[in-house]
């Protein structure tokens, strides 16, 4: 389109003005090219460049990731029988819960897949009386909090009620976890909440008008930058959230249910060759293969050794200087 615009500039001021009027048309194109070199356009391109992909990364960053609590949740909340198994579920699923709060909110996808309340509950991420509960808690605000606190009161409820958490450091380690989510979420709707301001894009798009060079350069880095600006949305290169809400609950309720206190036996793995294995079984330049030293043979039969002194074969070791004073006899 700016091309054709070109072209067709170009033909006005070729056939369809007279020689003065290009006078007045070459003096206004060199004033404004002058002009145009005052603008810090590429500082102005730069900064809005680097304000989306730090903006990109961070959300990528936080974009929340359940490993870290639920493998906490797994191992600290300890007990085989059904209400423990119940107890680590709930706790992963209140905090999933919470991420499709956030990211329905500030997703187009996921708000599609869950367009309504309702929909938590056909899903399974919530119980009839939990949405009720929700409900009921009176507040203009949203209430992304609320899993996470029920979350936290379950495992508060494991240490000094159920005694399935055995100290108040793994509570607190827990704790500190499940908050480490919450503030992942934080994150992702402060984001949602102060986007850029759209006087970049639109100063980005207005003032690259004079050479060719210049608009292919300056407005592709811009489309560059647009097509991050929203990771969140809905084009091909975006974040899958559905399939990250999909995995965190997969997830999570595999290492809390089913790999939950499962750990392979302790085995002290022993040297099928006395002899050892070579370090290095390749051969030399000159086709002679280099043999083990004998540090090597014993580091490999006692591979749990703490001390390696790497001496060469062919070198003896140095006897250490005596400081002892040889008193003449009388």
């Amino acid at each position: 389109m700016w091309i054709l615009a070109f072209a067709v500039v170009q033909c006005f001021y070729r056939y369809l003005i007279t020689e003065n009027q290009q006078r007045f048309f070459e003096y206004a194109a060199i004033h404004l090219n002058v002009r145009l070199v005052h603008i810090p356009l590429t500082f102005m391109l730069g900064f809005f460049v680097t304000i989306v992909v730090d903006r990109w990364r961070s959300v990528f960053t936080n974009i929340g990731f359940i490993e870290n609590v639920a493998l906490s949740v797994g191992t600290l909340v300890a007990g085989t029988d059904h209400a423990a198994k119940v107890l680590r579920r709930t706790i992963i699923r209140y905090l999933v819960l919470s991420q499709v709060l956030v990211l329905r909110d500030i997703s187009m996808r996921v708000r599609r897949r869950f367009p309504s309340m309702e929909s938590l509950v056909t899903e399974g991420f919530l119980y009839r009386d939990e949405l009720e509960k929700m409900y009921k808690c009176e507040t203009m605000y949203n209430k992304y909090w609320l899993p996470i606190h029920w979350a936290n009161q379950l495992v508060h409820k494991a240490m000094f009620e159920t005694k399935n958490v055995d100290s108040v450091q793994s509570m607190n380690s827990v704790l500190m976890n499940i908050n480490d989510f919450r503030q992942s979420m934080e994150m992702l709707t402060k984001y949602d909440w102060v986007p850029i301001p759209i006087a970049y894009p639109q100063a980005q798009s207005i003032v690259p008008i004079m050479t060719i060079l210049q608009f292919v350069v300056f407005v592709g880095w811009m489309k560059v930058a647009e097509a991050l600006l929203n990771p969140l949305g809905e084009d091909d290169d975006d974040f899958e959230c559905n399939w990250l809400i999909d995995r965190n609950m997969s997830t999570g309720i595999e290492i809390v249910d089913t790999c939950h206190d499962s750990c392979p036996p302790l085995k002290l793995e022993e040297p099928d060759d006395e002899k050892g294995t070579m370090y290095w079984c390749h051969p030399t330049k000159n086709g002679s293969q280099a043999p083990p030293t004998a540090v090597a043979i014993s580091q490999h039969k006692n591979p749990f050794a703490k001390v390696l002194n790497m001496v060469h074969p062919t070198t003896p070791e140095p006897s250490p200087p005596s400081y002892r004073l040889d008193v003449p006899k009388q």
